[in-house]
């Protein structure tokens, strides 16, 4: 027997809360209505309009639609083909692994042409644990000053508020898996220099 839709509706809403860790309060703020409409929402008692569905989507960084889906229940699978691309800098190309609603962690895989990189000796964003590992040719990562050349299977560990910044020095593609714990978003054009 099919759930009714304001049940199924609400219990979506919670997996997304619990699997974001957004208070039933942070997530009223976010979707411009109250605590108890949002309460009312999670239990069915309540029969959101498509503004405040829309506007609940939004808070959780989905599209309305992905609200009436459920979750899967054994995983999810992202072909490489399929990876969203999320933007390029000159030729470097960053698509994300990590699919909507992203929690407490964000995972992405960057592509780097030769002598090609990102960031500067400025380059910070949030303050976040970030881990950066090599799966395919060589990179020169400049963290606080100090440099290491990493190659595939290397990695290395540091705080997004550290100054840091990437370059690929080898004749070949590199390419690299990002894990950012909370997830932090990079202000690309607004680091001096980048």
């Amino acid at each position: 027997m099919e759930q009714p839709d304001n049940e199924a509706l609400g219990e979506r809403i919670r997996e997304l809360r619990a699997t974001t860790g957004l208070s039933m309060r942070d997530l009223a703020s976010r979707a411009g209505v109250s605590p108890g409409y949002i309460s009312q929402i999670e239990n069915g008692h309540k029969n959101a309009s498509i503004a405040v569905v829309r506007a609940i989507a939004a808070a959780f960084g989905i599209t309305w639609l992905e609200l009436f889906q459920p979750a899967p229940e054994h995983g999810r699978v992202l072909r490489r083909s399929e990876r969203p691309r999320l933007f390029s800098d000159g030729d470097v190309a960053h698509y994300g692994i990590t699919q909507p609603p992203i929690g407490n962690v964000e995972v992405l895989v960057s592509e780097y042409a030769p002598g090609q990189g990102t960031g500067n000796e400025h380059y910070t964003h949030g303050d976040s644990q970030e881990i950066c590992l090599v799966t395919r040719g060589i990179l020169r990562i400049t963290i606080g000053g100090e440099s290491h050349v990493l190659q595939a299977g290397d990695s290395v560990e540091f705080r997004t508020s550290t100054p840091h910044h990437v370059r690929n020095p080898g004749p070949d593609d590199a390419e690299a898996v990002w894990v950012v714990t909370p997830p932090s978003v990079p202000a690309w054009k607004d680091q001096p220099g980048s």
